[in-house]
């Protein structure tokens, strides 16, 4: 039986360095009306789902390494044996090949208080989003044409956001890899991008005030509360340390 460790929590602030775009879906029909609205909850906030955030993950490691177009059919890898498969769960019908995803990615929520303190002038406009033109440059005439609109959250803006890594006594020997592979997924996030238009300048985005916690088998029978184990301004520190302490209070 692969007997449950426990939950590493990562909590922390994405912070968009430019606009941000991640599609939802138009309202209405209007003629006039935005070409490309960003997803927002039901009171028109603006959020980044977790799948999204999960994917590009998934992706770019994917990419790193060299499971991307693997398989003729494009989906995601199935190995059942690499870090990508152990991290995400492997895209597979075999059951053999089959492995449950240790990664929780939830959505995240604008930090709203922030936000109508960095961008009154939107907030007097009742509206979290900037809008962006983009058209083609017609290449003999040098002219643009077929204007599109984009909406885009502004670069400033702060998400809350919570990723969960479950952990379990089979993969002991492998938390240290896991982890780095996890940060390492982070990193090259935030050296790509997230959501729509990353080529033309969107979605570059940032992870700050980082605070890496853990529950423990024994929390959950006992006071529900979680361990602190590390907090960082950002990505760029020593990953050794957080595996370190993590190592320590999974002893015994």
């Amino acid at each position: 039986m692969n007997q449950f460790l426990g939950k590493l929590f990562l909590n922390g602030k994405i912070e968009t360095q430019t606009g941000l775009h991640i599609g939802g879906s138009r309202e209405t029909g209007e003629i006039g009306g935005m070409d490309n609205p960003v997803i927002k909850t039901a009171n028109g906030t603006p959020y980044i789902p977790g799948s999204s955030l999960k994917g590009k993950m998934r992706c770019t490691l994917e990419r790193a390494e060299g499971k991307e177009g693997t398989r003729h059919s494009g989906d995601p890898c199935g190995c059942g044996q690499c870090l990508v498969c152990l991290l995400f769960g492997s895209h597979s019908s075999d059951d053999e090949k089959k492995t449950l995803s240790r990664l929780c990615v939830r959505d995240a929520w604008l930090d709203v208080d922030d936000f109508e303190n960095r961008f009154p002038d939107l907030v007097e406009e009742k509206t979290f989003t900037e809008e962006k033109t983009e058209n083609i440059i017609d290449r003999i005439s040098g002219t643009a044409k077929h204007p599109r609109t984009l909406e885009r959250v502004p670069a400033g803006a702060l998400f809350d956001f919570e990723m969960v890594l479950n952990l379990f006594e089979n993969d002991r020997d492998q938390i240290d890899q896991l982890i780095r592979f996890f940060m390492r997924g982070l990193r090259m996030v935030e050296d790509e991008y997230l959501g729509g238009s990353g080529t033309r300048g969107s979605g570059k985005v940032a992870f700050r005030n980082l605070a890496f916690t853990l529950k423990r088998k024994l929390e959950y029978i006992g006071d529900n509360t979680r361990l602190p184990l590390l907090t960082k301004e950002d990505t760029t520190f020593d990953i050794d340390e957080l595996i370190q302490v993590l190592m320590s209070q999974l002893v015994g």
